[in-house]
């Protein structure tokens, strides 16, 4: 007979079986105990979890001779016939290989005819997510209103890509990861009824290998029985599995936390030399610094499955630093790992992020002693861009607490080119006015329209003036403010009069021009 591996020989063939999907197997067995068995189930979840398996455990349940029954009884011919995977009743077909609109056709007619020995007929669709567009829609109305005798069982790791159609028709179970405790007894139960042992830390590679699917750890057990035999310890596990040693990673974070740069780079060019790709030292050393990080914020989420020697030496990595640094080497590294993937010299590319991180951490090692200064001192921030400060405003000043002739007031300022330009104008502005009234043809010079004039009495306002008029002020270079509380002077007001002349003369030659023209 021929060797059956260890994901098909210890395949559970009950639902107490079935590890780690409670909220799945409970719920299917209460449905048949109870008779309200659905005609279409949709078993969705990463692979490896136990979805298929559980779909011919139901089917198991539902034609066993015994039943229906939520516990097969795994004798009569039925049980025996779907275990071994003849049963004409069970057909299991991949959505991969028959997903045309032809394929389903031909199960849409199959399944109106009754079952050849059993009570149901089971239709088990692995990957059903691969089916075409065509083919789902002639799904549809055999899903929604099959014969009592049919059942559905979908089976997809991408549910997403499942129509909503056929979501809607089906009752759905989402199945989940193996937690690593879980799956670390059940290897090592299962080996001991094969005879083999095991080391603890063995199994904690393997269950971190597996990420969860317990189809991927058996699959990672046969490997390791042929490598190593009977008796798989720590050592065979790391070379099989290709697993960066604790202690090489141990040293190239010690030292870039503690910012030794040639220490640092030397643990990277020993780790190439014993022929990990940059690839995996990058996702090794990522996930070291990952439970760094968590041990110095106080957290265990996930490091249960460790070693006791690599967690003690953990601990006293992230006890001598803050979580900071480890956060920002975690950054730099993550960054780096991106870019090799796509770098013409990878190994460039991580050996200056090691450079980078090294004096990082260094920096900010210096910065954050002492203690006492934690919370304070941290990584020097980007640079801000500081708010302009407001202006503040001159005290306000009394009319009659004027400077002298002499003195200079306080708030004048120095006048800016444009205000230079103006008082320029205010000096030429007699002889222009008084070349261009020389001339006889211009006419008297009238208010502008819609500018109301009031001849105001002396004292209304502190010295007579015109309502209504242009403000008449200097050359503009004092303080505008200032001139609004104490009102124009004689000079600014002489000078107002002098620009607005300058400029009705200039308009007057224009429209004379234009006249001769």
């Amino acid at each position: 007979m021929s060797y059956l591996v260890f994901a098909r020989k210890w395949r559970p063939q009950s639902f107490e079986e079935v590890l780690a999907q409670d909220h799945v197997t409970v719920t299917l067995r209460n449905a048949i105990d109870s008779g309200r068995v659905g005609h279409a189930y949709l078993f969705t979840g990463p692979r490896g979890v136990g979805k298929t398996t559980t779909a011919r455990i139901l089917a198991k349940a539902l034609n066993c001779e015994k039943g229906p029954t939520s516990r097969p009884c795994q004798e009569c011919e039925s049980c025996r016939r779907i275990a071994s995977g003849s049963d004409m009743d069970v057909l299991e077909i991949d959505g991969a290989s028959n997903r045309g609109i032809d394929e389903v056709r031909d199960l849409r007619e199959k399944a109106r005819y009754s079952p050849a020995a059993g009570r149901s007929k089971i239709y088990i669709i692995d990957e059903v997510h691969m089916l075409t567009r065509e083919a789902f829609n002639a799904l549809l109305k055999i899903l929604e209103e099959p014969p009592d005798f049919v059942v559905f069982v979908f089976a997809t790791t991408e549910p997403r890509k499942v129509p909503a159609t056929i979501i809607s028709r089906c009752q759905r179970f989402d199945f989940r990861r193996i937690p690593s405790p879980v799956m670390s007894e059940y290897l090592i139960r299962e080996a001991a009824r094969e005879g083999i042992t095991i080391d603890k830390d063995a199994v904690a590679m393997v269950c971190r290998a597996s990420g969860g699917s317990l189809r991927d750890a058996l699959s990672i057990m046969d490997q390791l029985v042929s490598f190593a035999g009977g008796d798989i310890t720590r050592e065979s596990a790391e070379s099989l599995l290709r697993v960066v040693e604790s202690d090489l990673l141990a040293c190239l974070a010690s030292a870039i936390l503690s910012g030794r740069a040639p220490e640092a780079l030397d643990a990277v060019g020993e780790a190439l030399d014993r022929g990990y790709s940059i690839e995996e030292l990058c996702d090794a050393f990522i996930e070291y610094l990952r439970n760094l990080m968590l041990l110095s914020a106080g957290s265990g989420s996930g490091l249960d499955d460790l070693p006791d020697r690599e967690m003690e030496t953990m601990r006293s990595i992230a006890g001598s630093v803050s979580d900071t640094v480890i956060l920002n080497v975690l950054r730099i590294v993550s960054a780096a790992a991106s870019e090799a993937k796509t770098a013409s010299l990878p190994r460039v590319a991580l050996e200056s992020a090691v450079m980078a991180a090294t004096r990082m951490s260094s920096a900010i090692g210096l910065a954050q002693l002492p203690p006492v200064e934690l919370e304070r001192k941290g990584p020097p921030a980007a640079p801000s861009i500081r708010a302009r400060p407001e202006r503040r405003e001159p005290a306000p000043r009394d009319a009659r607490s004027a400077p002298s002739a002499g003195e200079e007031p306080p708030d004048r300022r120095k006048p800016s080119g444009e205000e230079q330009a103006v008082e320029a104008a205010v000096h030429t502005a007699p002889a222009s006015s008084e070349s261009s009234t020389s001339s006889g043809d211009r006419p008297p010079r009238t208010r502008r329209p819609g500018r109301a004039v009031r001849a105001k009495p002396d004292g209304e306002d502190g010295a007579g003036g015109i309502e209504g008029a242009e403000p008449e002020g200097g050359g503009g270079c004092g303080d505008a403010d200032s001139r609004a509380r104490q009102g124009p002077s004689e000079e600014e007001r002489e000078a107002t009069r002098k620009l607005l002349d300058l400029f009705d003369a200039m308009s007057y030659d224009d429209s004379n021009d234009r006249r001769r023209q």
